[in-house]
């Protein structure tokens, strides 16, 4: 946190009004922000938008959530693309190879779905 672009900003500035794009210009050239976003991640794990507070790595609370939604869309389009390839009788490392996966992942999906 103290290689962050923000590192000595006023802390309030990471809790702006709605519009204020003074945070997000900020974090744009941070060089920690990816490691920011996933620290956001990590702490608010799957609390919802009420439960989301300021900016991290340039993202509003809105923003973040949204993007955690897109990212479970896609992981559960995954799986069941990865339960009805196993149902059509792929091998787990046939169905992993076509999706760009690990068989792990194959395996941890098809024991949820069972």
């Amino acid at each position: 946190m103290t290689a962050a672009v923000c590192a000595g900003v006023d802390p309030e500035l990471w809790f702006p009004e709605t519009g204020d794009s003074r945070p997000a210009r900020i974090c744009q050239g941070c060089p920690v922000r990816q490691q920011c976003e996933e620290y956001a991640a990590a702490l608010e794990g799957d609390c919802g938008l009420p439960y989301r507070h300021g900016v991290w790595g340039g993202l509003s609370a809105k923003e973040r959530a949204q993007e955690r939604e897109q990212v479970r869309s896609l992981k559960d389009d995954r799986d069941a693309t990865v339960v009805r390839l196993a149902e059509r009788g792929l091998g787990p490392k046939e169905i992993a190879e076509h999706l760009g996966v690990t068989t792990r992942t194959v395996h941890r999906v098809k024991q949820r779905a069972a």
